[in-house]
C-alpha cells in the first residue's frame, strides 16, 4: 500500500512538473508578416478544426490550457487542412476563448496572412467564431 501511495506521488509530481514545462517552453513561431490581420484586444472565440481541435496543440502554442467545446461549422467542408465551401456540409471542430496575446500567438502559428487567412464565420449555434484556413468559395477551385 505505502509502495502504491509514493508511487502515485511521484507520478503527481512528473505529471505537474510536465504541464510546467510544457506551459513554460520556448515554442519556435514564426513571425508575422506585414499583412497579418490586426489582432482585437480582448477576447476572442476561435473555432479549430485540424491541429487546434488538438487539446496540446491548443495548450503549447497559447502558452497554457484552453478549454474547449465542440462546435460546428456549417456550410463549409474540410479537405485535408484547408475549407470549401459546401451548403450541404457541415464541419466539426472544437471552439475555445483566448485573449489578444493568446491570438497573436495562434496567428503566428498558423502563419496568418501568408499561409493562411483569419477570418469570421457563424457557427451553427448562431454565434461567431475566427476561423484558420485556406477558405476557398464554391466554385474557385
Amino acid at each position: 500500500m505505502r509502495r502504491l501511495a509514493r508511487t502515485l506521488i511521484v507520478a503527481a509530481a512528473l505529471a505537474t512538473g510536465a504541464v510546467g514545462v510544457i506551459g513554460r517552453a520556448p515554442v519556435y513561431l514564426p513571425t508575422l508578416p506585414s499583412g497579418a490581420p490586426a489582432v482585437p484586444e480582448g477576447e476572442s472565440r476561435v473555432f479549430g478544426y485540424a491541429t487546434l481541435a488538438d487539446p496540446l496543440v491548443r495548450f503549447v502554442v497559447v502558452g497554457g490550457p484552453v478549454r474547449s467545446e465542440r462546435a460546428d461549422l456549417p456550410g463549409w467542408r474540410r479537405e485535408g487542412r484547408d475549407l470549401v465551401e459546401d451548403l450541404e456540409a457541415v464541419t466539426t471542430g472544437r471552439v475555445f476563448t483566448v485573449d489578444a496575446e493568446g491570438l497573436r500567438r495562434l496567428d503566428r502559428y498558423e502563419q496568418a496572412g501568408y499561409r493562411y487567412h483569419r477570418v469570421k464565420k457563424p457557427l451553427a449555434d448562431g454565434t461567431e467564431a475566427w476561423v484558420y484556413g485556406l477558405i476557398t468559395p464554391r466554385g474557385a477551385r
